[in-house]
């Protein structure tokens, strides 16, 4: 039987409680190349447009990477440029995006982009976000149809 000395135990008790390194910017970029995560398109009403870093945060908490249109765009870059130049440019990101989540009660231009996303046959799910800053549940998209 093969005796253990106390140098051996001390090595495996330094590996245990050894701190931990933070990953470089270099093994971060190996494991987002190894493992890309899903982009979400996130879709909602410009009345709940002031939940936009909260609903960044839901998604960020979920393991994806959102999308965001109010995000990138302001409010259609406060009117700086066209709107059909914005929308142009929404529909080409919710293209390029795995699927969409949809953030409170459709106004027509989320309906719309929930109906690009269907015929692109992108999984679309919906979120009641009128617990926000506290909570977002899953919701029905027959509860998510009329804006209020």
């Amino acid at each position: 039987m093969a005796t253990i000395s106390g140098k051996a135990a001390e090595e495996i008790l330094e590996r245990i409680f050894q701190p931990t390194t933070k990953p470089t910017a270099r093994d971060q970029a190996e494991e987002t190349l190894r493992h890309p995560k899903r982009l979400v398109y996130v879709a909602m009403s410009n009345k709940v447009f002031y939940w936009r870093t909260h609903i960044q945060k839901f998604v960020l908490d979920s393991g994806m990477v959102p999308v965001s249109p109010f995000m990138l765009f302001d409010y259609y870059l406060m009117h700086t440029v066209s709107k059909e130049i914005v929308r142009e440019a929404m529909n080409n990101l919710l293209a390029r995006c795995d699927e969409v989540w949809v953030f409170g009660h459709m106004s027509l231009g989320v309906k719309v982009q929930v109906g690009i996303a269907k015929r692109m046959s992108k999984p679309v799910r919906y979120f009641d976000i009128s617990e926000l800053p506290v909570a977002v549940v899953p919701m029905s998209e027959e509860t998510a149809q009329e804006e209020a």
